[in-house]
């Protein structure tokens, strides 16, 4: 005999109908799978848009089970409309104008099901073509409530009363011995529910007796990869906003920077994030997304999967992961690991916390002593309150040595510019910065192939001007003879003008020193003005300390004020100072106003020590609450900023 799938997709006409009520009638399998073939019946049958599945128990609002399509259709709003509908129509068939549109809605409860103290179903039929409801819908709505066994009809409820109850705890013996069927195949359920409830209360045991998290998980995965045949179970810790892998069945110690491990985190922050039951392959009518289960299912070789969440109240704490090569887990053994999992995860939780670094738990042990003597109301408002009270009387009464900060720089007494002598180019450099030059050396030379040739000529114009000279004295040519001793003059000027230059064509330090700027080797044969800086030399024989005091500390600074300053390249060495001068005018640098000081230094300055050297200054300006210490920087602040 055919299927019923293939008889739904064969179904054309009122012929076909018998074919496929008969195959629902004896249909065998589960009661969810029964149900979405007989809501996708009713719809093909009818012609409707829409098929609801609800229940209630009695005291009870209606609750949705099943739809057909699964997808739910274009109207987001019909569950609940269908809601009101069926608690307004008792049962009987109504005309419904919605939308605008006059079409006919059905909301009939199936044959032979009470109230009592159990579950009520009701089917809910919305905008059935109009054509069909004219000429036979009421009679093929009958054939179709017929068409349900009454063993689906009570399996269904028995699982709604079931999914009831898991919101509230398990159900005892005697309400399960009260609303369950007598018959034979209710009977095996209910002892296998009572079979798989008697292995989840001896696993939960057997993880109570575990004092340490790790072991307690490793049981954990390695009792379910042997109750389900899994080729490995995997736990994910949530620590912070991510899913840590913390165990694997079967293996001690993983690689949790490994590719695979990555890959399986992936998966089981995907569960997390949806906070439902996953399943890789999925199955039909499934839109929960899957992009990471496949991913690390396509790693490994297309495993099936299943990743369940574990919480606690309403806060998940971990994830687990269940792998088979054969086939996904069971509806059964699903609804078993959802309940295993609300019963050890607050232990788990527990002994999470056990295992945290020591501070932290010495942190919680403290806590709980201040609750037993505090009292159980409002702890983290008085231990705060207690805390803040402790923390300013210990920063008011406690004194600390304050000081005033400040930049520091070592000073030449004897700084010298040296200029370009006349205008040239740079033929020779001998000195980078910061070399040590002696008395005399030669530092920069100039190009003076230019001069000797203007020294020739003007020799050669001395000479022409002193022969003329005497050739108009011979002839007794008076003003020739005073316009050539003019020129002659004129020329032996120059002469010396060239000359001097020429001296003065190599640039030399007039004292020992240090070159502290002007970087002339990368410009070699580049012209020269008079009077352009070449270099800068200081002298290493006479240098001080200028200290740069800002505006808003100098009113605590005082002459013979001590201190101790670090230079840059040396802040582990410390040098004992005293301010020896203020200035009285404030400058300003880098955007600041600050004050330049003089410091001397509590014994002799350093061989080392360059003019231009730099550091950090700190200046005592006595002993200060530490509050105050912390806080003035603030106040300050505040005090400008709203003029207090």
């Amino acid at each position: 005999m055919n299927t019923v799938a293939e008889l739904l997709q064969t179904t054309a006409s009122s012929a076909q109908i018998g074919a496929v009520l008969a195959a629902l009638a004896g249909f065998e399998g589960a009661a969810e799978l029964f149900w979405s073939l007989y809501l996708q019946t009713v719809g093909q049958v009818l012609g409707a848009r829409r098929v609801l599945l609800l229940s209630a128990a009695v005291g009870h609002p209606w609750r949705a089970r099943l739809q057909w399509p699964t997808q739910g259709g274009e109207m987001p709003d019909d569950p609940d409309w269908a809601l009101r509908l069926l608690a307004n129509s008792q049962g009987a068939a109504v005309f419904v104008d919605r939308h605008g549109e006059n079409r006919l809605a059905l909301a009939m409860q199936p044959t032979g099901v009470t109230g009592g103290e159990g579950q009520v179903l009701a089917v809910v039929v919305l905008e059935v073509a109009v054509e069909v409801w004219q000429v036979s819908a009421l009679e093929h709505w009958a054939l179709l409530a017929a068409a349900i066994p009454g063993q689906y009809m009570q399996l269904a409820l028995v699982r709604a009363q079931r999914l009831e109850s898991a919101a509230t705890g398990a159900p005892t013996a005697a309400q399960e011995a009260e609303h369950a069927p007598q018959d034979s195949t209710v009977v095996a359920g209910v002892q296998q529910q009572a079979s798989r409830l008697h292995d989840i209360l001896n696993l939960g045991i057997k993880l109570s007796q575990e004092t340490a998290f790790f072991q307690a998980v490793m049981v954990l995965c390695n009792e379910l990869a042997l109750r389900y045949a899994c080729e490995r179970v995997s736990l994910g810790w949530l620590s912070g906003s991510a899913i840590r892998l913390v165990a694997m069945s079967h293996v001690e110690n993983f690689d949790a920077s490994s590719t695979a491990a990555g890959l399986l985190e992936a998966a089981l922050e995907e569960a997390l994030e949806q906070e439902s039951l996953l399943a890789y392959p999925a199955p039909p009518e499934t839109h929960a997304v899957l992009r990471a289960h496949r991913a690390y299912a396509e790693s490994l070789g297309q495993t099936c999967l299943n990743t369940i969440p574990l919480a606690s109240g309403e806060q998940v704490f971990a994830v687990l992961c269940l792998e088979r090569k054969s086939a996904l887990l069971g509806e059964a053994d699903l609804w078993e690991l959802a309940l295993l999992g609300e019963s050890v995860t607050p232990w788990l939780a527990e002994l999470r916390t056990k295992d945290r670094w020591f501070l932290a738990r010495w942190w919680d042990d403290l806590r709980g002593y201040i609750k037993i003597v505090t009292g159980p109301h409002h702890l983290a408002w008085k231990v705060a309150g207690v805390g803040t009270l402790l923390v300013v009387a210990l920063l008011s009464f406690l004194p600390w040595a304050y000081r005033v900060d400040a930049t520091l720089n070592v000073r030449s007494q004897g700084l010298l510019f040296m200029p370009a002598p006349f205008d040239g180019y740079l033929r020779q450099v001998y000195v980078d910065i910061g070399d040590q030059v002696a008395a005399g050396a030669t530092l920069v030379q100039l190009d003076t192939r230019d001069l000797l040739i203007e020294e020739s000529m003007a020799e050669a114009d001395l000479v022409r001007f002193t022969r003329e000279a005497e050739k108009a004295q011979a002839g007794r040519l008076l003003a020739e003879m005073q316009i050539a001793l003019a020129r002659q003059q004129q020329s032996a000027a120059k002469l010396e003008l060239i000359r001097y230059q020429l001296q003065n064509a190599q640039v030399k330090a007039p004292y020992a020193g240090v070159v502290i700027e002007g970087e002339l080797k990368k410009n070699l044969g580049a012209p020269v003005r008079k009077g352009d800086l070449l270099l800068k030399l200081a002298q290493t024989t006479e240098t001080y300390l200028e200290l740069e005091i800002d505006q808003a500390y100098i009113h605590e600074v005082t002459v013979g004020m001590a201190g101790e300053f670090a230079l840059v390249g040396r802040p582990d060495e410390r040098y004992q100072i005293t301010v020896a001068r203020i200035d009285p005018a404030a400058i300003t640098k880098e955007g600041k106003t600050v004050y330049l000081a003089r410091a001397t230094v509590m014994g002799n300055l350093k061989p080392g020590w360059r003019p231009g050297m730099g550091g950090a200054a700190k200046l005592a300006a006595g002993d200060r609450p530490l509050i105050w210490v912390l806080t003035q920087r603030t106040v300050r602040f505040l005090r400008e900023f709203f003029w207090l």
